[in-house]
Formats: C-alpha cells, structure tokens, sequence
C-alpha cells in the first residue's frame, strides 16, 4: 500500500495556480449581495416555496453552494459536519449507504427493504426509498436544506426525524464550460466538466456534466497487491444532463437525468472483540429473569487455529480495540452500484397560482462479489461434522457405544479430528430498487394575508436482493447444555467419558445460508398546508395549519432464508405476505415576528413511519426452554411508528452581522419497531422478530449561529443536546412471556452532544481574493446495539465520541492564460483522528467488529471556468 503523501502531480497543480494570481483576471460571476457587507440572505424551499431562511418557522439548515465547494462536501456521509443534532455513520457493505441520526432517530441499520427509513432524503424534492441509492458526486449541488423534526405534511410519511434535501443548480443562461480537476493523498484524482449551452433559441437552457472520480484504500490488505482494490478504494463515474424548456411565457418544462456508477472494496471489517467463554448471567426485571446471549467461545477457537496466509500472523493478532493499518482480507472483493434516475417536473403559473407536477423514475443496482466481516485471512482449523464428531475418542469409550472389538470403534479411534478452511463470517449479495413517483401541487403566490400548498402524491417501489452468507459457529463440544455435543441428551450415561476423552473442545460448524425475496408496495398521499397572517403577507402574527392522510401498502415474497430455497406450498405461504397501512399526519405553528430582528414560533407535528416487515425474521420458532422447534410462524408484518414533536423556537438576526437561531424540543415516538430475539436451534441463525411495542421520549435543544466580526472574519457555530427517555422495550423473559426491559436499553446510533465550530477568514492577495476556513465538528459517544441482553459486545462495538479538525484554503480570481480559475487546498481529520465509524455485534456467534472512519486525506483541486 502506497505511503499516505501529496504526489508531485498535486504540488505542480498548485504550483501553477498561485504561480498565476498576479495575471489579471476575468469578472467572476458571483450571487448579489443584497445584504451590503453583511451575512449573506439564505433562501429554502421547506415549505415548497422559496422563503428566507429566517422567516422559515421550522427548524432547518441550509447550506450555500459556495460552502459546499470549499468544504468539499458532496455526499450523504459529509453531513455531520453541517447542522446540530445530525450525526452520520458509515456504511457496512457498500459505498453509498449510512446511517443518518436527527434528533436522536436514526435509519435502520438493516438495508433489507422490509424497512422504511424515519429521515427522508430527497434530491431536488424526489423522495429517495433507499439510502443506499442516494450518490451526488455528479450532480451540481446549489444548497443542502435539513429539516429536523417531523415533516409528514408538505415531506410525507418516513420522516418522523426529519428530512434533508438536495437542491441541485439550473441550467445556466450564458454560454460556458467549467472543468474542476483535483488531486489528493491515498492516489486520489478526479476531474469533472460541465458544459452551459446558456440560451437556445430563447426557449430551452441545457447542463451536461461527466465526471470521474477514484481514489486508493485507507487499509493495506495484505492479501492484495494493488492499493485501488484495498478496503475504501473507489472509482466512481457518471454523468447528468439538465435541460429547461419554455413550453410557453408562463410554462417551464424542466427535465434532469442522471447516471452513477461506484465501483469500491467495502471498507475494512475489523474484529474488536471475541467471546471468551464468560458466563453471562440471567438478568433480573422486577420477579422475572431474562436470558442474556451467550457468545460462542472464539477465543478458545482462534487460540488453536492457524491462518494459512502466513503474512497474516496469528488468528488472535487481528483482534484489536485500536485502528490496524494493515489486515489480512482474503474475501474482500468488489461492491459495484449503478444509480440512475431521470425527473420530469412542468411549472405552470397560471395567475396566483402555479400547478406543479414532477414525475420521476429511480433505478439501484448493487452487487458485492465478497464483503470480508473478520478480517482474519483464510482461517484453518477443528470443523464438527455428524461423520467425524467420535474422531479421536478413547477406544474402550467407543466399544462401550459400539461394541467390543468393534471396527467401527477402531477406525474412529485411529482417526484425528479434522481440520478445514473457513471465514468467520462472509457474505455476498445482489440486490436491486426500482421507485417511480408522481406529485401534483398547486402552490399559491406570496403576495396576500393567506399562502396555501395542495397536493396529491403517488409512489410505488420494487427490488429484489440475494444475499448469501457464509460463517462459522464455534461450538464448545463439552458444554452440557442443549448446544453441546457430548452431553447427557445425545449420549446418556457416555457423555462423562466422552468429555474426558475429548481430543478437541472447540470446533467449527461451518455453515452457509442465504436470504432471498422480492419486495414492493406503494404509497399515496394527499395534502393541504395554508399560513395565514392577519396583517397582511408581512404581518407580525402567522398560523399555519397543515393536515396530509397516508395509504401505504407493502407486499413480499420471500423465497429462502437458510441453506435451501422452499418449494413446499406451505413455506411458500407463510413468505409470501401483504399488509396495508394508514395515518394522518400534520402540522400546527404559530410564529410572531417580534421586530425585523427576531421571529418567534412555536409548532406541534405529527409523523408517521410506515410499518414492513423483517426479511430476517425466521418461521420457525423455539421453546426457550429447550432449545428445540415447537412452532411455526408466517412471516409477521409491523406496524407504523407514530410521532407527537412538540417545539419552540426563535430566529434572530442583528444588523445582518450576527444570526442566532434556537429550537427546544420534545418529541413522544409511540409503537417503536423494536427487534426482540426468536431462538432458533442449532445457535447460528440469527432469528428475530420485529414488534411495535417500543416507546421514547426525546428531549432537547440546538442552538446555530454565524456572525461576520468584519469583512475579513466570519465566525460560525452550533450545538445539539438529545436526552434519551426508554419508556417501553419488550424482552422475553425465561418463560416466553414479554415483559419490559426498558431500564437497560439504550438507542443505538444516536448521539447525546454535538457541535461544529468554524471560522472564515478573507485573505487579500493582489487581484485574487483567499479565503481560509477552520472547521471542527464533535459528536459524542454513541454505541451501535442498544440492546445488551441480545449484545454481548454492545461496548466493543459502540464508538466513542470524536472530534474532527478540517481546513480549506481558497483562491478566486485567477487567470491562467486568460482562462478563469480558482484553487482549493483542503484537508479533513487533519489530527487524523482514529474513530468508529459503524460496529456491527454478532451476538452468539461470539465476536464483534468495527469500521473505523477515513484517516487524514487532503488535496487539491482547481476549477476552471472557459
């Protein structure tokens, strides 16, 4: 693996850059600045209208094209960094996907498509199903708008923690080409051209952009020579066109279609912890005693076994709490997603009002040809089969069971136990989403005391995913109980003997299984929001009501979950299920604008997320206290998850120098989806079940600001504090009844604090014009499993808190040869913090792993403008 540098190709790129800040330079084309040397007017489009930010009574933050430029923010996984209360962890097996947390909710951690998300993410207003098809590397980004809290009038169903939007740039009116070329540590490049035909003909406008982007892991693979296809490695193209078209004065025909493809390594899985055989003991709620999982004895196993990559050292040496720079990944392989979608939207104004409709079609595909979730190597070592299990045993203890003199006997005796080649855990996958769209709204003017929005909205989405797995279960042969080998229930009287004659305790049961279904449904919608202000469109006083009903329906057909697919027709049946949903869900505000400075609000909402089902839930169900199959259960839907958000807050700004908004909240999240165990025998399943029967109370406060100390310094900063209150999560107890284990839960992926703190500083430099920024973001620890009873490894995988240190310097107002240019320098974790960035607990099969996040990258980039 390459050592982490700046090549000579990027310093001779910003060499020539500043070489050329003293030829004089073109007019850059930059927005008007109508605030006179103040802090610069944020427009948003949260109330499916363009407004200022500060007279927006919702609380939502808006990020300008010029920040995301020079901060380099360009993907889902930068968001952290850009409002309180947001927190984004990584995904676990392909570029695209993360886990996005507002107000302490976050998406589901499971990218099966049973589940709806609770954030909605939209590009320019689209509703994107599935995070794991959200890029917007090509797209032209014009602002990023977060709204936290629930948004189920204007945003709809799936929102209850809030909404985040992707607004991309028009097509430009003049003529022109703009090339953005950059360079980084770990062999990152990339270039990206745009083409502005600017008018045509007086009636259309068009944007053509293609771009390429790649970059070299962040950990060395041992295992794999070339640094493009380590862990973190990428190579991303794509391409998007943008046209407008003037059908007539008062009709614009607008059309965007856009084509991604990532070809990556996932990033790196490593092991942080493994069971040890520690007794984990019954736990007590009030009279009643709740099992704890119990992880298989790794350690005892990996103590024993060998990996055949003798690079890779010992199985143990690759279990660390601390970031390894170099593991050994003999599964790692490709994860390709290709990600297309095209939208139609036409805008009428038809006098007072203008009807808008926006049609559009998103495709996903993603295929893993290896995902590594141990990071061990090629693992040797003692594997259990029903034919060699008395390998090795005692002879007169196998005359005992098979006769004196016996052959049987003999054989067996003379028989060592055998070894074999495996991975702790392996998976592949295949897996595609299909989403089509359509929205009506009629959205009045903003002239008069009263603004209203109407709307209808269908969506319908299908995929389908294969998702084989491939892992080892450690068994520890001796153990008496029900998961034993040698134990009174299989060999009566023998076991004692065969215990002390053992030859090998530990031994793997290698095992594959594999999830296989199709998935659908569709959703449809109908809305009203009016604001209604007794003085007039600028009066002190407004009230807006909102109101919007939900129908959903989802259907699926589950086709295998385990080692064969089922052909009996009441398997079939029992994967094979449907189920409707319905809700209503609105919002009530009231903000005063106390002076031009200041504006008030207060807003109660209601949110609704859809029910699903777990695709990973298993149908056969166990009795707790013998371990052995005495039910068959269909495939169970769950049902809708239900927000009351109540807040209030207050937008102020002084002499456009200084903006502080603040928002307290409190939101009651009612029939959470809460995923409880179903025991399944043989131990190496991972059955559970979903249930609505969850409930928390979220309580808490953010507080933004920015202030321009002068026309040189500009200081920004914010803070987000969510309390946590568990009233209700259903365990089952020693007897299969549900009781509630609330005390002991914590919420995963969901951060107590965060913050971000930057400063801007304009730096004069002849004809050119710098400016240098300072960034430092922080979110608090947070662990990944909020259950410890079914997570043995809850601390080992969870993350600690984190802060960040970023820094951008940049250049506009260059010439190279008469052409316009500008240059960026950038740096992220500049401390090169090591920090988890995702953990995933596998529970009784005994070990847990983490990723951690991207170590030091900097580069640069210079953009030209022809």
């Amino acid at each position: 693996m390459q050592v982490r540098r700046i090549s000579s190709r990027m310093a001779l790129l910003t060499g020539v850059a500043i070489a050329a800040i003293g030829t004089p330079a073109y007019a850059q084309d930059k927005p008007a600045d109508t605030t006179e040397g103040g802090l610069v007017e944020i427009t948003v489009t949260a109330n499916k209208r363009s407004e200022n930010l500060q007279q927006t009574p919702v609380a939502i933050s808006a990020i300008p094209s010029e920040q995301l430029e020079l901060r380099q923010l360009n993907e889902v996984k930068d968001l952290g960094s850009i409002a309180p209360n947001v927190a984004v962890n990584g995904g676990t097996t392909n570029a695209t996907a993360a886990v996005i947390t507002i107000r302490g909710i976050p998406t589901a951690a499971d990218e099966t498509q049973g589940y709806d998300s609770p954030i909605g993410v939209y590009l320019d207003g689209v509703y994107l199903a599935r995070s794991s098809a959200a890029s917007f590397d090509v797209a032209d980004i014009e602002r990023v708008e977060v709204l936290r809290g629930p948004q189920g009038t204007l945003f709809g169903r799936n929102t209850t923690g809030g909404a985040v939007n992707f607004v991309t740039k028009a097509p430009e009116n003049e003529l022109g080409v703009r090339v953005k070329a950059g360079l980084g540590n770990f062999g990152m490049w990339q270039v990206k051209g745009t083409l502005e035909t600017g008018t045509i003909g007086d009636v259309m406008r068009m944007s053509i952009t293609g771009m390429h982007k790649q970059r070299n892991g962040t950990v060395n693979n041992l295992l794999q020579p070339k640094d493009s296809l380590d862990p973190g490695g990428y190579k991303i193209d794509g391409f998007r066109i943008a046209a407008e078209l003037d059908l007539a004065d008062n009709i614009k025909l607008t059309n965007i279609f856009d084509w991604t493809r990532i070809k990556g390594v996932p990033p790196a899985n490593q092991l942080s912890a493994v069971g040890n055989g520690t007794f984990r003991p019954n736990v007590t709620f009030g009279t009643a005693q709740v099992a704890q999982v119990q992880p298989a004895n790794v350690a005892a196993y990996l103590a024993t076994a060998s990996v055949l990559q003798t690079q890779c050292g010992t199985p143990l040496s690759s279990v660390s709490l601390t970031r390894l720079d170099s593991m050994c990944l003999d599964q790692a392989g490709l994860s390709t997603d290709k990600i297309w979608g095209n939208l139609t939207r036409i805008e009428a104004d038809m006098g007072g009002v203008k009807l808008r409709s926006s049609t559009a079609l998103r495709r996903w595909r993603n295929k893993i040809e290896g995902s590594d979730l141990d990071g061990l190597g090629t693992l040797r070592g003692p594997v259990l089969t029903s034919a060699t299990t008395l390998n090795g045993m005692p002879l007169a203890t196998l005359e005992m069971l098979f006769g004196v003199g016996s052959p049987t006997a003999a054989f067996l005796a003379g028989s060592s136990v055998p070894n074999g080649n495996m991975s702790l855990f392996q998976a592949n996958n295949d897996r595609e989403q299909d989403q089509f769209s359509q929205e009506f709204e009629l959205v009045s003017d903003t002239d008069g005391d009263f603004q209203w929005v109407i709307g209808a909205f269908y969506f319908k989405e299908s995929g389908r995913e294969v998702n084989p797995q491939n892992f080892a279960f450690i068994l520890d042969t001796n153990d008496q109980g029900p998961l034993g080998v040698f134990n009174p229930t299989n060999f009566g009287g023998l076991a004692p003997l065969l215990v002390a004659g053992n030859p090998v305790r530990y031994r793997a049961s290698v095992q594959s299984s594999t999830l296989g279904y199709t998935a659908g449904g569709d959703s449809k919608a109908l809305y009203a929001q009016g604001t209604y202000r007794p003085g007039g469109k600028d009066g002190a006083l407004g009230i807006t009501l909102g109101l919007r009903y939900t129908w959903d329906h989802k259907w699926v057909k589950r086709f295998q979950n385990g080692t064969t697919a089922y052909t009996n027709p009441t398997d079939i049946a029992l994967n094979s299920r449907e189920v409707n949903f319905s809700a209503p869900t609105g919002n009530l505000s009231i903000d005063y604008r106390a002076s031009e400075d200041v504006n008030l609000y207060a807003r109660i909402a209601r949110g609704y997320r859809s029910g699903g089902y777990n695709l990973r839930q298993s149908t056969q169900k166990d009795n707790p206290a013998t371990l052995l199959i005495d039910e068959t259960v269909p495939l169970l839907p769950f049902n809708e998850e239900k927000i009351w958000s109540y807040e209030v807050g207050a937008k102020m700004e002084f002499a456009r120098r200084f903006r502080l908004n603040m928002a307290f909240f409190y939101n009651k999240y009612s029939d959470l989806q809460a995923t409880i165990p179903i025991p399944i025998s043989g131990g190496g399943s991972f059955g559970t079940q979903v249930v609505n029967a969850g409930a928390i109370d979220y309580i808490g406060f953010e507080v933004e600001a920015m202030a321009k100390v002068n026309d040189i310094i500009t200081l920004d900063g914010s803070v987000g504090y969510t309390h946590k209150n568990v009233k209700q999560f259903p365990g089952t107890d020693t007897l299969g009844n549900t009781i509630n284990i609330a005390s002991v839960i914590t919420p995963g992926n969901s951060p107590d604090w965060t913050a971000s703190a930057g400063v801007n500083v304009k730096v004069p430099m002849g004809s050119a014009d710098g400016t240098f920024r300072l960034g430092w973001s922080y979110v608090s620890e947070q662990v990944m499993f909020g259950n410890p009873m079914t997570a043995p490894f809850q601390a080992e995988t969870a993350a600690g808190s984190r802060s960040l240190l970023d820094a951008q310097f940049r250049i506009d107002g260059i010439s190279i040869g008469g052409v316009k240019a500008g240059l960026t320098i950038w740096g992220k974790n500049l401390t090169d913090k090591e920090y988890v960035s995702r953990g995933v607990d596998f529970g009784q099969l005994g070990f847990g792993s983490v990723i951690y996040g991207d170590p030091r990258t900097f580069g640069a980039t210079l953009d030209l403008n022809f």
